[in-house]
Parts: C-alpha cells; structure tokens; sequence
C-alpha cells in the first residue's frame, strides 16, 4: 500500500534483530518492512516485530522486535468480526492516539494486504487472541488535529505511527 515505509524513531538502542524462518512465521511469504508475528503454541503470546530483511535463499527473515521503536504502518480499524469462521468485519471505530493495535492474520484483512488492526480477536470460528503489537502514536509531522482516523461506521485503512511493544 502507498505510504508504508520503515520509518523508525532514531533513540539509541531501538533495534534488536532476530532471524526467524518463513515457516516460523504466521504469514510465510513475508513481504520487507511490514509487520510480521512468529508462530506461538499460545495463541496472542506470539513475538511480534517488522521485517528488515529477507533472505530468500535460506528461507529466513531478519526481523526487528526492539521494544519502543515506532514504525509507519498502515492500521485497519476494525474491532471485530460477524461470527464463524472468516467472518466478515462487523465492527469499527476511530483510530485515537494510545490505541492499542494488533497483529491481526484474519482472512479479510490478507485479503487488503494489511496486517494490523483495532481487532483484539481474529475471525476464525472460536475467535482466538491476537497479539498485542503496540500502540498509536504520532507522527513527528503530525499534530492532534491529525486525529482521530477512520470513521466509526465503516472500515479504512489508516497510515499510523506505531510504537512497538
């Protein structure tokens, strides 16, 4: 999507790299600077971070999983999701600063290419967790009249400044 870059705060000591597998990873076709959640025996307990790099000869990302560091990505503001399974979004709201923002793998939001969301469950059948990614924050460019984002009654995709947790 137009805008999503990896844009990170400059603060010392805001990076920490780990190389993960593809298969390791809930989305295995990972795609650079996007969000990315390692799979996890726990659902919502998952290791969350941004992709830095990707060597596709050993099937391994390099991801950045600093706490603190605050990154552009583009946020569905989806709450929730019309019961069973790849249930349709069926909730919304505005996006405020210190919202908390999610990694959400449900169906429709792989369909929009987007990877975060307001949605504290996913749209399987027996909803389970998603992982807590961060929170929103602004932009150096921004102001508060840049908020809120999104509409309360229907769904947007939003470019947000997100402080990974």
């Amino acid at each position: 999507m137009p805008g999503r870059t990896y844009e990170q705060s400059s603060e010392a000591g805001r990076e920490r790299m780990l190389p993960v597998p593809y298969a390791r990873l809930v989305d295995i076709t990972p795609t650079l600077h996007d969000p990315v959640a390692v799979t996890s025996a726990v659902p919502g307990t998952q290791i969350t971070g941004v992709s830095v790099a990707l060597d596709v000869s050993r099937a391994t990302a390099v991801v950045n999983v600093a706490k603190g560091m605050i990154t552009r990505q583009n946020v569905r503001n989806c709450t929730g999701y019309a019961g069973g399974g790849g249930g349709a979004e069926n909730a919304w709201r505005i996006i405020q600063i210190g919202d908390p923002v999610f990694y959400d793998a449900s169906t429709t939001m792989v369909a929009l290419g987007v990877q975060l969301s307001l949605a504290a469950a996913d749209n399987t059948l027996v909803p389970l967790a998603n992982p807590l990614y961060g929170f929103v924050v602004m932009l150096q460019t921004e102001t508060a009249a840049s908020f809120p984002k999104g509409a309360g009654g229907a769904g947007s995709t939003n470019l947000c400044a997100v402080m990974h947790i």
